[in-house]
């Protein structure tokens, strides 16, 4: 017959580790619950218009860099725009 594995008491350091997970996945969770309110409110704001018109008169400089500019002058600190390549599908195997 197998017998278990004492459990292992948990020191500071573990306790730590267990905090500084549940703080990233509360992170997580508050910005699943604000995203559709988010995302009303940018819209009421007429921020898709204004970014349209910025877009319009500043022909040949990237949607990245004007979102990296509005980012400037609103003032947000360390902020990093990027945009990923789109992935490809996996091929259907027979």
């Amino acid at each position: 017959m197998a017998t278990r594995a004492p459990r292992k008491t948990l020191g500071t350091d573990d306790y730590k580790a267990k905090l500084e997970k549940a703080k990233a996945a509360l992170k997580a969770l508050e910005e699943k619950a604000y995203a559709s309110e988010l995302e009303e409110l940018i819209k009421k704001q007429n921020i898709v218009s204004s970014f349209k018109v910025i877009q319009a008169n500043t022909k040949g400089i990237s949607d990245v860099a004007i979102l990296t500019a509005i980012g400037k002058a609103v003032g947000i600190k360390r902020l990093v725009v990027s945009q990923a390549e789109a992935k490809p599908r996996a091929k259907k195997s027979k």
